[in-house]
């Protein structure tokens, strides 16, 4: 919890905002930048009496200043048992159950302060770790030194890169299905539940269900990547006219096209993106640095761009826009 303070004071310190969400601070660092907010903190305690609204748990432990804190339950929020992989009934999580939830690096400046649970962990054995959540981040491949192993890149609790290895003899089950999953179908972006044994290997994988549209990356050259495969049409590498900085651009219809959506151009909104026929996913005239979303305005990092009828966007833009996970291979 301790270092959970030191997160939120660094992102606090970067925003006017009672609340800051790590999302927006990451979407401003670039992929070789040195040090990243993380996606998610891990916070743990013993579940004690309270009268609002949440769990209120308390670390007993003295690591830190920040011993207690109030965690809030969505409807959709994983509840695992960390013995068996299956949900954990809530309702029964008693006084002195200990839990561990790991949350999105934002607090309400309350005391005792609050946060919005991602999952949640119990009835973890006394003789044993509790599972570990993890960021994936790139595709799987295979070790050279141990064939019998699959490798992952991740991002942990701390926000910090590493490499995770998977023996192929590892359970692998999804969430609250019945489906048939593989370590060659984790997708970039996914997150997990892994479990450890005494010496550290991973033993079992829990997958949640994947929060994207579909995944990409792109190359130098500025030709985009979805799901593994190269759209049809290049990207562009533009220099910003004033601060001479390089920004790849990709265009907006192979990208929407390549994971189910449909563009077309209206006279008045410029280049529209559906989600099936009639719903609006985004809109944007070239020459603007807005999308326009049924949310209301998005600003992005640069203008739009349309060169020989072809529509680009910045490319980080352009994923988060389209719901695409969007990472360096």
């Amino acid at each position: 919890m301790k270092k959970l303070l030191s997160v939120l004071l660094t992102l606090a310190a970067l925003s006017a905002a009672l609340c800051v969400p790590a999302a927006a601070e990451e979407a401003k660092e670039t992929a070789e930048a040195p040090e990243k907010a993380p996606a998610f903190v891990r916070v743990w305690g013993k579940v004690s009496p309270w009268e609002g609204n949440g769990i209120y748990l308390k670390n007993d432990s003295g690591d830190g200043s920040l011993d207690q804190v109030v965690v809030h339950v969505g409807e959709r929020t994983p509840a695992v048992d960390a013995v068996t992989g299956l949900p954990l009934d809530l309702e029964k999580v008693k006084e002195g159950d200990t839990l561990y939830v790991w949350t999105q690096p934002m607090m309400a400046l309350s005391m005792p302060p609050q946060v919005s649970a991602l999952v949640i962990v119990g009835n973890v054995p006394a003789d044993a770790a509790a599972p570990e959540y993890y960021e994936l981040t790139s595709a799987g491949w295979k070790d050279p030194a141990g064939s019998d192993e699959i490798v992952f890149s991740c991002r942990d609790a701390e926000g910090t890169s590493q490499d995770l290895p998977v023996p192929l003899d590892a359970e692998v089950t999804p969430w609250l299905t019945r489906q048939i999953i593989r370590l060659d179908d984790i997708r970039p972006g996914s997150r997990i539940l892994a479990w450890k044994d005494a010496k550290g290997a991973v033993s079992k994988v829990l997958v949640f269900p994947y929060a994207y549209q579909g995944f990409a990356a792109w190359n130098t050259a500025g030709t985009g990547i979805v799901n593994g495969e190269m759209v049809s049409v290049p990207g562009k590498v533009l220099k910003d006219e004033e601060t001479g900085e390089k920004r790849i651009c990709l265009p907006v219809r192979a990208m929407a096209e390549a994971v189910g959506y449909s563009v077309s151009w209206d006279k008045n909104r410029g280049a529209v993106v559906y989600d099936g026929n009639t719903e609006v996913v985004f809109y944007v005239w070239p020459g603007d640095d807005v999308l326009q979303t049924p949310e209301g305005e998005v600003t992005i990092s640069g203008p739009c761009v349309l060169e020989q009828g072809v529509t680009y966007l910045p490319a980080e833009d352009l994923c988060r826009a389209l719901n695409l996970y969007f990472y360096q291979d």
